[in-house]
C-alpha cells in the first residue's frame, strides 16, 4: 500500500468526525460540548476503516471506468454509513466501528461489479 493510500483513508477519518461534527450542528443549532474525545477517536477510526475499505476495492480495478464507479458508490454509501455511525452509538464502540462499515464494503463491492461490468460493455 502506497503512502498517498494510507493519506487517502486517513482523510476519510478526518471527514468523518468532521461530518459527525456538522449533523450535530445541523441537529440541534449549537456545538457538542458534551462528547467526549473518545468519541471523536472512535468516528476516526471507524472513517479510516472506511477509507482503507475504499483503497481495497479501488486497487482490485483493472480500469478507469471501473475504479470511478467504485469511488460512486462509495460516495453514495456514505451518508448511509454516518447515519450507521451516528445509530452504532446506541450500541456502544463496537456499533461504531462496525456498523458504518457495511454500507460501505457493500456499496464498494457493488460498484467494482457494475464498473466491471460497464468497463467490459462500454
Amino acid at each position: 500500500m502506497k503512502i498517498t493510500q494510507i493519506f487517502g483513508a486517513l482523510l476519510v477519518g478526518l471527514l468523518s468526525v468532521v461530518a459527525q461534527i456538522a449533523v450535530f450542528y445541523v441537529r440541534f443549532g449549537k456545538w457538542n460540548a458534551y462528547s467526549t474525545v473518545l468519541d471523536y477517536i472512535l468516528f476516526f477510526v471507524a472513517g479510516t476503516l472506511g477509507g482503507l475499505i475504499l483503497i481495497y476495492f479501488l486497487n482490485r480495478q483493472n480500469s478507469k471506468t471501473a475504479w470511478s464507479v467504485t469511488l460512486l458508490a462509495f460516495l453514495l454509501a456514505s451518508p448511509i454509513a454516518l447515519a450507521m455511525m451516528i445509530g452504532g452509538g446506541f450500541l456502544g464502540s463496537i456499533g461504531v466501528l462496525v456498523y458504518p462499515q457495511i454500507p460501505w464494503t457493500l456499496f464498494a463491492w457493488l460498484g467494482g461489479i457494475v464498473g466491471n461490468f460497464l468497463a467490459k460493455n462500454g
